[in-house]
């Protein structure tokens, strides 16, 4: 620089103005970019060379981030080094010079981690219970290997292993030797027997088969472990881990699953057919890693303070869904085959509306297509391009309103048509020969701990647009029986009131007054009279908006507003509520010391990403967090609510079932002599299903459907 500065004046006029004006930053610049050498950093070369880890740690760390392949290349860098756990360097592999073998990585290590199991053929339930009770002694907890010939609990059970816990021995009943003793239901009738005789079961994805034997009428088990929710609860990230990811992630010392290559008849556990002896070679070694998981996942729970909530709340409602799903929902057939009608005709005429606004005819459907009529055509302004080309997304669309008729016709041909094929058609095709549909509910899926449903998503069931309501209509009870529908009012808010303990949300929650009302006097500085529509509903959206963590970017996507009104509007709700900002930094900066959020309850959702370098990335983490706690609250209240409404249902023995859970949603089917008493049982064990701050508050419906319910 001091040759460049002492030659300045030969430079271009522009170029030696530029340095000339700024030479005190250049040489800032130059000094903030050497590599500095000269500090004492207080410790010593010897002292940062790598030494033991947690090796287990690491290695669930890899599968859980998905990096099967980089981890065996770090176990083998480290043990070369001999710095693996502490260990010395093995010795290296016949035919690989100075390379250090996995430590578990072929078939014959994993086996040799694993329990060894033998079963023996059965061919009544009597001789499979009698040995079993003989092998079991007095500890009487059973694993089960089920065989399906199709999808787990929706399809005929081809087999079933079963074995004591902490046994090498067991037994194996075959659906398939014919229609005597030893067909699929007898098959079945081998668990009928175990909860009378004081015996539980553990497996993996254990509500299929529940759901599978309650719909064959036969009495439902009493659950031990399911490994497959314990994984989740240690892990949400596990939620749809297979059970030969779980024993490699567990147990074994290699990473990767084994590969799902089996010899003919044999596919992946728990799915798929399978006969003779691979069937029994199957549920041979899905037994071996479930007596290897089950006492691991144990340890899980216990360490991390996951107990209680698996035996209180998770457990138990793995019962409770496999009754839902096998009592299912009842279907309205024909007004729902008149609904799809109807839509299939106002799609079809909507269609025919935008070729004629087109001036051609084209498919409605195909991007390219549409992007041609739309922006060469029809000359509209291209709001957002996509590597493919210009957006022609819904956010596109609602910008160009106004723009062309077009336009508007297009919202509505995607709006009808996807009614139509995701409700209308997908619906009728999941009603089954009952008349029913039975949706799965999953337990092991939302990371916050909330539940979800496929086969039907129940969950997406319209309602915001009349047209989408009427779905609900098709939803009815058992002639002459009601629907009870109950959801909690306002829970998130009343969570967050609650988390906070700020004293102006707990005033408004106690009053009894109108919340929102209440918060949009406090937030705008009028009186609760002079609160006007608009200002109830934007302070709703803040409110409902905290549980997301929601800043002022995204309150200003949802009114439609500035950043700087709506950053105002923050402003003003946090000046009235202040605990609320100091509680949400909080819980940020726990969930950043400990790596993960925790609820009352204990669920944990680890958060790795609020140590990202980017801010992008730690500040989604950041709402996560806010999320977590909230959300996964109210799943565990919800949870425990449908637990407690099952059991008292059942312990009063009233013929009212639960059939729908929809959000913080409950919908129970109910005779209309049992009214008055099962409403009662919904109240009460939704209020008092956690005792918050303020009270749990619900409300509840009658309807002839569920639509009727709602309205």
């Amino acid at each position: 620089l001091d040759g460049v500065f002492a030659h300045v004046d030969e430079l271009s006029p522009k170029l030696s103005a530029a340095l000339s004006s700024h030479e005190d930053q250049v040489r800032r610049n130059l000094e903030m970019t050497m590599l500095r050498r000269d500090l004492d950093l207080g410790v010593t070369l010897e002292a940062l060379r790598p030494g033991p880890f947690d090796e287990d740690g690491a290695r669930r760390l890899f599968a859980r981030l998905e990096m099967p392949t980089l981890w065996p290349r770090v176990q083998k860098a480290f043990a070369t080094a001999g710095i693996l756990a502490g260990r010395a360097a093995p010795a290296a592999s016949p035919g690989a010079p100075g390379e250090a073998p996995s430590r578990a990585g072929s078939k014959e290590e994993q086996a040799a981690a694993l329990p060894q199991v033998s079963l023996v053929a059965c061919r009544t339930a009597g001789e499979a219970t009698d040995r079993l009770a003989a092998l079991a002694g007095k500890r009487c907890e059973l694993l089960v290997a089920p065989s399906w010939s199709g999808e787990p609990g929706r399809s005929a059970l081809l087999s079933i292993g079963l074995c004591p816990v902490g046994a090498s021995d067991g037994v194996w009943m075959d659906g398939q030797m014919g229609s005597g003793s030893g067909s699929a239901r007898e098959t079945a009738i081998v668990l009928e027997a175990l909860p009378s005789a004081g015996c539980q079961i553990s497996g993996y994805r254990l509500k299929e088969l529940l759901r599978y034997t309650i719909q064959e009428g036969i009495a439902p088990f009493d659950v031990a472990l399911d490994v497959g929710v314990a994984a989740y609860l240690a892990d949400p990230g596990d939620g749809g881990a297979s059970l030969d990811e779980l024993a490699a992630r567990y147990v074994l010392s290699g990473i990767a699953a084994e590969p799902a290559r089996r010899a003919a008849g044999q596919l992946d556990l728990g799915t798929g057919t399978s006969i003779g002896g691979a069937s029994r070679e199957r549920a041979e070694r899905e037994l071996a890693r479930l007596q290897a998981l089950t006492d691991r996942l144990r340890d899980e729970l216990d360490s991390h303070g996951l107990s209680t909530l698996y035996t209180n709340v998770e457990r138990p409602l793995v019962r409770v869904l496999a009754k839902m799903e096998a009592r299912g929902v009842r279907i309205d057939v024909a007004r729902l085959q008149r609904l799809a009608g109807e839509l299939t005709d106002e799609a079809a005429r909507l269609e025919s509306q935008v070729h004629e606004l087109a001036g051609e005819v084209f498919n409605v459907g195909s991007t390219p297509q549409l992007r041609r009529i739309l922006y060469e055509k029809l000359k509209l302004t291209p709001q957002r391009k996509t590597k493919t080309g210009y957006s022609t997304d819904a956010g596109t669309l609602e910008r160009l309103r106004g723009d062309h008729p077009i336009v508007e016709a297009l919202l509505r041909y995607r709006e009808v048509e996807k009614l139509r094929s995701t409700y209308g058609d997908s619906l009728l095709a999941e009603v089954a020969a009952d008349g029913r549909i039975h949706a799965s509910f999953n337990q092991t899926v939302a990371r916050t701990g909330r539940l979800s449903s496929d086969r039907p998503n129940l969950q997406n069931i319209p309602v915001r647009t009349g047209e989408g309501r009427k779905f609900r209509d098709v939803f009815v009870p058992e002639e002459g029986w009601w629907f009870c529908v109950a959801d909690y009012d306002q829970i998130e808010l009343r969570i967050i009131a609650h988390l906070s303990g700020d004293p102006g949300l707990l005033s408004a929650f106690g009053s009894g007054v109108d919340v929102h009302r209440a918060v949009a006097a406090s937030v705008f500085g009028v009186s609760p009279e002079e609160v006007t529509a608009e200002q109830r509903e934007r302070a709703k959206m803040v409110s409902y908006g905290l549980a997301y963590g929601m800043e002022a970017y995204g309150l200003a996507q949802r009114l439609r507003s500035s950043m700087s009104e709506a950053g105002a509007i923050l402003d003003a709700y946090f000046a009235a509520f202040p605990r609320l900002r100091a509680w949400m930094a909080e819980v940020v900066e726990k969930a950043r010391e400990s790596g993960y959020t925790e609820t009352l309850y204990g669920r944990r959702r680890p958060l790795p990403e609020l140590s990202s370098p980017n801010p992008r990335i730690r500040q989604g983490a950041e709402r996560q967090a806010i999320n977590a706690g909230t959300q996964g609250l109210a799943a565990d209240i919800f949870k425990v609510a449908l637990v407690a409404i099952d059991t008292a249902l059942e312990s009063r023995g009233l013929a009212s079932r639960l059939v729908l859970q929809v959000h913080d949603e409950v919908i129970v089917e109910v005779p209309e002599d049992e009214r008055d008493e099962s409403g009662e049982v919904v109240r009460s064990s939704m209020e008092r299903a956690y005792e918050l701050s303020v009270p749990l508050s619900v409300h509840q419906s009658w309807g002839r459907s569920w639509g009727e319910a709602k309205r």
